[in-house]
C-alpha cells in the first residue's frame, strides 16, 4: 500500500480507535466442546461457537448493518458426493435456478438451507475453509438417523460414503448435542438444534426462504427426469428443509490477529462485533482468543446474533487461501449499501475476482450491479495484509435477495 494510501486510510478510520472497547457490542458466551466419538489435538479449536444465552439487560437491541450471511462458495470436484452429502445427508434442497448444472454434469450447483445457500461449482481442486461451518436444525433426530445408516463398513464401501466421518458430542457450556461431520474434502460441519425456539418466528434468517426444486418440477422436466433422482425433489406441499440455514462461519486465524480483524468489521462495516478469550479444551493449556461478527438482528434475551463470522486463533499452520468466498447482504436499502461500499473503498481493499463478471472497481459499477468484491482484511493501523477472505458484498435490491424487495 502506498505511503499516501495508508495516510488516507488513518484519517478515514480514525475515530473508530477512540471507541469503547468491542466486546460490549454483545455478548455471546464461546467454550471449546468434547465429542463423544473422535478427536484430534488440534479440532477442539474448531468447536467454539455461539452456544449460551445471557441476562445482560444492557445489551443494545438493534440491528446489525451486516444483513444476512447468505452463501458460501466452495469448488467441488465431483458434483455426485455433493447430492448426497447436502440433500442426502445434511438435508438441504436444490436450487431450482441451478439446477440445469446437475443435467449438464457441470457449471454451478446451489443448495438452499432457509434463506442460506452453499454454492458448489465444479473445480479440479476442491476448496476447504479453515476452520468450521455451523448448521441450525429445529431437530437433529433426521439427520442422526441417516448418518447410521454409514456405520456398518460391511454393508456401505467407502468410495461410495459422501463424507469422511462424523461423531456425536456435548458442548461442554450448554451441555447441548451437536453432530459434527467432516466431509470427502475435508470440510468441517456443526450441526446443532436452535437455542432459542420462541425468537425463531420473529428473525429475518428464520422467515424467509430461497427457492427449492420440487419432486413435481423434476417429473415434468425432461432433461430433469434422466438426470435428477426423484428424491432430491422437495415436495409440493413441504418447501422448507430439514436443515434450516448456516449459523456462523468459522476461520482459524494467526495469534493475535483476532481484535485487529474485529476492529476492521468495526471501521469498515460499523457491525457489532465481540473479541473474548476462552479457555482451552480441559485437555490443552492456555487460552484463545476470538472474535465474533454479528449479522441480523441482536436478541435482547440472548445477546446473540442470528449469524455470525467467527474468527479463532491458533497455532497451528493455517494453510494458504484457496479462494471460498462469502456472500453477504449489507444494510436495509440501497444507501447502506453504497456507505459500506464507500468504506471498503476508503480502506483501499476493493477487488476484481477475474473469475466472475461483476468487475466492479467504483462506486457507479457498485450501484449499477449492486455487489461488489474485497479479499483483504487488513490491519487499519498499520495496512498490513493479516487476513485473506472474499466477501461478496450485495445490496438488498440484488436480484438474488431472497427476502421481500424494498423500493427504491
Amino acid at each position: 500500500m502506498h505511503a499516501h494510501s495508508l495516510a488516507y486510510l488513518i484519517a478515514t478510520f480514525a475515530i473508530c480507535f477512540n471507541l469503547p472497547p468491542p466486546a460490549n457490542a454483545f455478548a455471546p458466551h464461546l467454550s471449546a466442546s468434547s465429542s463423544s466419538s473422535s478427536s484430534s489435538s488440534s479440532s477442539s479449536l474448531t468447536r467454539g461457537s455461539i452456544l449460551e444465552a445471557t441476562t445482560d439487560s444492557s445489551i443494545p437491541t438493534d440491528k446489525s448493518t451486516l444483513t444476512l450471511l447468505e452463501h458460501l462458495n466452495l469448488n467441488v470436484p465431483n458434483h455426485d458426493y455433493i447430492l448426497d452429502f447436502y440433500v442426502d445427508i445434511l438435508g438441504m434442497g436444490l436450487d431450482p435456478r441451478q439446477a440445469g448444472s446437475v443435467a449438464k454434469g457441470e457449471g454451478c450447483v446451489w443448495m438452499n438451507c432457509g434463506a442460506t445457500q452453499f454454492h458448489l461449482p465444479y473445480g479440479d481442486v476442491a476448496q476447504v475453509v479453515p476452520g468450521s461451518i455451523g448448521l441450525w436444525y429445529e431437530d437433529l433426530t433426521g439427520l442422526k438417523d441417516r448418518l447410521s445408516r454409514y456405520d456398518d463398513d460391511s454393508i456401505v464401501e467407502e468410495n461410495v460414503k459422501p463424507f469422511q466421518s462424523y461423531s456425536i458430542g456435548i458442548d461442554e457450556r450448554t451441555k447441548r448435542e451437536h453432530v459434527r461431520i467432516i466431509d470427502r474434502y475435508g470440510n468441517i460441519f456443526y450441526c446443532r438444534q436452535s437455542l432459542s425456539a420462541t425468537y425463531d418466528d420473529k428473525e429475518l434468517i428464520h422467515t424467509i426462504r430461497q427457492p427449492l426444486l420440487t419432486s413435481t418440477e423434476i417429473l415434468n422436466t425432461e432433461e430433469y427426469q434422466s438426470s435428477i433422482p426423484h428424491r432430491f425433489g422437495m415436495d409440493d406441499e413441504l418447501q422448507n428443509t430439514e436443515c434450516r440455514g448456516i449459523n456462523y462461519i468459522e476461520f482459524h486465524v494467526p495469534r493475535n490477529t483476532a481484535a485487529l480483524i474485529a476492529e476492521f468489521y468495526d471501521c469498515v462495516f460499523d457491525a457489532p462485533i465481540n473479541v473474548v478469550t476462552i479457555p482451552n479444551a480441559p485437555n490443552n493449556t492456555g487460552t484463545t482468543t476470538i472474535a465474533i461478527i454479528g449479522f441480523g438482528s441482536l436478541n435482547p434475551e440472548t445477546g446473540q446474533t442470528s449469524q455470525s463470522l467467527i474468527f479463532r486463533e491458533t497455532d497451528d499452520p493455517i494453510p494458504s487461501y484457496d479462494g471460498h468466498h462469502v456472500a453477504l447482504y449489507v444494510g436495509e436499502n440501497q444507501a447502506d449499501y453504497e456507505a459500506a461500499f464507500k468504506r471498503v473503498s476508503g480502506a483501499g481493499v476493493v477487488w476484481v475476482n477475474p473469475r466472475f463478471s461483476d468487475k466492479v472497481t467504483n462506486l457507479t459499477g457498485a450501484k449499477k450491479l449492486k455487489q461488489f468484491r474485497f479479499k483483504d482484511i487488513l490491519d487499519l493501523k498499520t495496512g498490513k495484509k493479516i487476513f485473506e477472505l472474499e466477501h461478496e458484498i450485495r445490496s438488498i435490491q440484488h436480484s438474488s435477495w431472497p427476502g421481500q424487495k424494498v423500493m427504491e
